[in-house]
């Protein structure tokens, strides 16, 4: 009796144990092993990519440098217009002062030479108050337009 519990036993656990065929296991290995395989290449893929990608943005980033730096240089060249040389740093600093200049002045103003007159008186009436210009009796300065007289007595030149 023993013996047949046994023997059944162990004939339950074989035919339970290979649910799946030896041919179905097979084809289930190499699948496996294929899905392996490609992601082994994807992932190879992936890195040569990133590589290719950190590449170009280390260009991008190299190009950006350089416009920068030949934007910088082209706004510190200097640009002949009407008779006067200027930069375009200069050009951009006297459009500011001139947005604090009287619309009458600037009417006035027909070239770029006007134009930077008006700016120079602007900023000297700005920078040296009017009551202390004609207090001192060593220096007068007279702006008139975009005319400066700057008168210095003797006894300060000599």
């Amino acid at each position: 009796k023993i013996m047949k519990k046994i023997s059944l036993a162990l004939a339950a656990v074989v035919l339970l144990g290979s649910c799946v065929s030896k041919k179905k296991y097979v084809e289930l290995q190499q699948a496996h092993g294929e899905t392996k395989s490609q992601l082994t290449k994807t992932a190879v893929e992936k890195e040569e990519l990133e590589a290719k990608f950190a590449k170009i943005e280390a260009r991008v980033a190299d190009y950006n440098s350089k416009i920068n730096a030949l934007t910088e240089d082209n706004d510190a060249k200097l640009i002949s217009a009407d008779g006067a040389v200027i930069s375009n740093n200069v050009k951009a600093k006297m459009r500011e002062t001139l947005k604090n200049v009287s619309p009458e002045q600037l009417m006035g103003a027909k070239t770029l030479k006007d134009s930077m007159n008006l700016a120079l008186s602007h900023n000297l009436k700005k920078s040296i108050g009017t009551n202390s210009l004609n207090e001192d009796d060593d220096i007068a300065i007279d702006i008139d337009d975009t005319v400066v007289m700057i008168s210095i007595s003797d006894k300060l030149l000599f």
